[in-house]
């Protein structure tokens, strides 16, 4: 989940921070599921929430030269969420329909959607601070057949690792445990999110063999590297 930051100005003076909640950070659309997905955006603060709503397009994701573009034409776009924008009163919460126009290619597609808190339209033009706390939400669509292959390559203490898949891989929980009779205790190793095409390489504490936990498409498996 990103958070996104913003200052505006209000007519006290008198800095306020407003809170929005949001029930998931990764959206996923599978192939053999509905091409809709709802978010869910809660306001448990005691003054209405105003959300402007925008869908980014993302390339090269995972990568330096990583873009996200936001979708100006909504007409057009491959993904689109209704409202744009929406008042979530004091305690209440309202939902955002995101709908998948493009359907399921070769690979997954990328997109982040803007949720951006803005001020309500009587304060727009007034003078004092006021902070607005935004996410970016992650969304996934998943190819029309799903292809994982994550390559592993071993040079003593490093491990090089390669997504040759068509969707992108969650790395977590990782650990290297010395060999027995050693008492020494499994040291956890970093892992990441990597997407189709990327590649990795992870300094090791040790010299033996790596255990990750793999997400993908919403299910875990273990993998080993020896």
């Amino acid at each position: 989940m990103r958070f996104v930051f913003g200052l505006l100005l209000w007519a006290s003076g008198v800095m306020a921070a407003y809170a929005m909640q949001v029930d998931k950070a990764i959206v996923h659309f599978p192939a053999d599921k509905s091409p809709r997905q709802d978010v869910v955006i809660g306001n448990p603060g005691e003054e209405p929430l105003f959300v402007d709503v925008g869908i980014l397009t993302v390339s090269d994701p995972g990568t330096d030269s990583e873009q996200r573009l936001p979708v100006k034409d909504p007409e057009s776009a491959p993904l689109i969420a209704t409202p744009r924008r929406l008042m979530v009163p004091p305690g209440g919460s309202r939902r955002v329909r995101l709908v998948n126009l493009e359907g399921h290619g070769d690979m997954e597609k990328v997109y982040r959607v803007d949720l951006r808190p803005v001020a309500p339209p009587e304060q727009m033009d007034s003078t004092g601070v006021r902070v607005l706390v935004g996410y970016q939400l992650l969304v996934f669509v998943a190819p029309s057949q799903t292809g994982i292959s994550l390559e592993g390559q071993r040079d003593g203490k490093s491990l090089t690792l390669t997504n040759k898949g068509n969707v992108n891989v969650l790395l977590h929980e990782g650990e290297q445990c010395p060999p027995s009779p050693s008492t020494r205790p499994c040291e956890p190793v970093q892992g990441r999110r990597l997407y189709p095409g990327n590649s990795v390489t992870l300094a090791l504490p040790l010299d033996a063999p790596v255990r990750f936990n793999l997400t993908t498409a919403g299910e875990t498996r273990q993998q080993r590297y020896p």
